[in-house]
């Protein structure tokens, strides 16, 4: 006890890492001494075998880090396997694990950084991305602040309203554009708003959500109606102050112009009030309207901004000098006022595109990242779905969810009692007459691909609604086990719905083996054993974990199979007792010796009951 016990054979293999001595195999057992095989036992020496690494902590976790960033995919495979390797005692390490770790994060930040990622993605003029189908998917992507962005140019509009009302005379045309361009304005709000305004569901027609809807409903219908509101505020403050101004007004700034200064005023003695700087400021804060529009694209904004700035600046070559020179220093010497507000408001609109620019910019890449989160996190779905389908083939349903919830720590161990249990241990004992390694049959492998068909369509029955309170335990060389009962409810235990169901399918997997035998020209013989008891269920291993039940019911299962006969299906006294009544055909065989129980009554199942249905419907 203790030792471990090789053969001359894998000695050769192990070479001399390792100190033997004979075995004495013949006077162990029969079989080594009838076949003369000469044998040794490996005598413990913990130093011969263990040698002190150097710097295995560190290199251990290099080694891990470097796994980790394989994973998150910032390091290419080259470095990869160079950092791998380096893991590793004994081989050359320049850089220490923190250095390691360091240049790899730094390598990581260089590879999302903005500029970089911008000229991956994005050209560089238009900002648009370079693959047609994500440029396609992020104009079809609504921008809920759309709402936000209108309400700022009725904002502006609203100022706007109020300086023509302050500086201006109450014209009634002047009034009637202003109030006519922010109800506009104030409509299409409430029209995009209702979708979000639930206290207005009952008032608010249907047709007015299908019409939010299709204003929201991706980039380009936002930008059309960002344009046409923006239009419309412009059209309201430049109309407004062109309009005739009263007699009371142009008689005062005639008189103010006569007053301190021997000229005369042309453009009120036409009697307007065009008041450069009052245009000039009004024209501004309508291009800070539209720069808060984020939906629209730069390009979109640069062509808005000239246009609204190209009637200012045609109007402002055609004043007289004098109209500027009154509202300003008419001292001042140098560059004209005309060229310093054309300089001035240039400077504006290039500011204002400068920092569009940067917002557009932003936004795709915000985009880029959300549509890349939601790739990687369809791909997590998914690897997290084929995890749980691999997970729920290794174990049963109830337990991988166990498994796969964060309420535990892998050192915890899963078991469950229960209280009836079928247990069913099904083999085919003339597999091991057919099995062969030869030339034709690729060296035994076209045996075990039929067994491995045959035990498919084992599985494949379990896939059937009467069949579903069936677990697979495992499959050991050609014996089959399964368990019935595991995780149903107490009243259907009551009415041994999975006694029934273990002994139909039972009889299924008689039927089932013979269809094979008719398709591949076999004659393979199946010995199936049932028994119900209480058992306990439970998973060996943390990280390879193994499903399996245990108990006295699951011996006795396992004997009803190595002591039953060919062709028949073996229960015991507990089985017959729930059967029986219940109208399934038993043939008594008497009472056999069975290994650690004595002797035991046992019966056959020899069919199916008359009624029909299914299980569930049986009971």
């Amino acid at each position: 006890p203790g030792s471990v016990h090789i053969t001359k054979e894998t000695l050769q293999f192990l070479g001399d890492d390792y100190e033997v001595a004979p075995g004495e195999g013949g006077q162990r057992h029969p079989y080594l001494r009838d076949h003369n095989i000469e044998s040794y036992i490996i005598i413990p020496n913990d130093k011969k075998r263990m040698a002190p690494p150097e710097n295995n902590a560190s290199s251990a976790a290099l080694h891990g880090v470097a796994k980790e960033i394989r994973i998150m995919g910032h390091a290419n495979s080259r470095r990869a396997m160079n950092l791998g390797s380096k893991g590793y005692p004994g081989s050359d390490k320049k850089k220490n694990s923190q250095e390691e770790v360091n240049d790899y994060l730094s390598h990581a930040i260089d590879a999302h950084s903005i500029e970089q990622l911008r000229a991956e993605h994005c050209k560089k003029l238009t900002l648009t991305f370079h693959k047609p189908d994500v440029e396609d998917k992020y104009m079809k992507e609504p921008d809920p602040m759309l709402g936000v962005y209108i309400v700022c140019a009725e904002v502006v509009l609203v100022f706007i309203f109020i300086i023509h009302m302050i500086i201006l005379d109450l014209s009634w045309i002047r009034v009637f554009i202003q109030i006519g361009g922010i109800a506009v304005i104030i409509m299409v709000i409430c029209i995009i708003l209702c979708l979000h305004l639930d206290i207005f569901t009952a008032v608010i027609p249907s047709k007015c959500y299908k019409i939010s809807e299709k204003l929201t409903g991706n980039r380009f219908h936002s930008q059309v109606i960002s344009i046409v509101i923006l239009v419309i505020v412009y059209i309201c403050c430049m109309t407004s102050s062109f309009l005739p101004a009263s007699d009371d007004i142009a008689s005062c700034l005639y008189f103010d112009a006569n007053y301190s200064m021997s000229y005369n005023l042309t453009c009120v003695q036409e009697n307007y009030v065009n008041v450069p700087e009052y245009l000039m400021l009004c024209l501004v804060l309508v291009l800070l309207a539209c720069a808060a529009v984020l939906v629209l694209t730069t390009l979109e904004k640069l062509v808005l901004m000239l246009l609204f700035a190209l009637p200012f600046c045609a109007l402002t070559f055609t004043w007289d000098d004098s109209l500027w020179n009154f509202f300003f220093d008419s001292d001042r010497e140098g560059m004209s006022l005309k060229t310093v507000v054309m300089l001035v408001l240039c400077l504006y609109i290039v500011v204002l595109v400068i920092h569009g620019f940067q917002t557009e910019a932003t936004s795709r890449l915000d985009f880029l990242w959300k549509l890349q989160a939601m790739e990687e996190k369809e791909d997590m779905e998914d690897l997290q779905a084929y995890n749980r389908k691999l997970l729920g083939n290794i174990l049963p349903a109830h337990v991988a969810e166990y498994f796969l919830s964060s309420d535990h720590r892998n050192e915890d161990l899963y078991h469950e009692q229960r209280d009836s249990v079928g247990i069913m241990f099904a083999s085919i004992p003339n597999f091991s007459e057919f099995y062969m390694e030869l030339e034709a049959n690729n060296e035994g492998v076209e045996c075990l691909r039929l067994l491995n068909e045959i035990i498919a369509d084992f599985d494949e029955l379990l896939s059937e609604d009467e069949f579903k309170c069936i677990e697979k335990i495992k499959t050991t060389g050609y014996t089959y086990m399964a368990a019935a009962g595991l995780t149903m409810a107490p009243e259907d235990i009551a009415r041994n719905v999975h006694v029934v169901a273990m002994a139909d399918y039972a009889l299924r997997m008689k039927e089932q083996l013979h269809h094979v035998n008719e398709h591949s020209f076999n004659h393979f013989k199946i010995r199936i054993g049932l028994n119900v008891g209480p058992v306990v269920a439970g998973v060996i291993g943390a990280k390879k974990p193994h499903y399996d039940i245990w108990g006295n019911a699951v011996n006795v299962a396992s004997r009803m199979d190595s002591t039953g006969e060919v062709e028949k299906i073996q229960v015991t006294q507990e089985m017959y007792s729930i059967l029986e009544p219940l109208g399934y055909p038993m043939e008594c065989r008497g009472y056999i010796s069975v290994k650690g129980k004595g002797d035991m009554l046992t019966y056959f199942l020899t069919g199916r009951r008359k009624e029909a249905g299914s299980a569930s419907n049986k009971l």
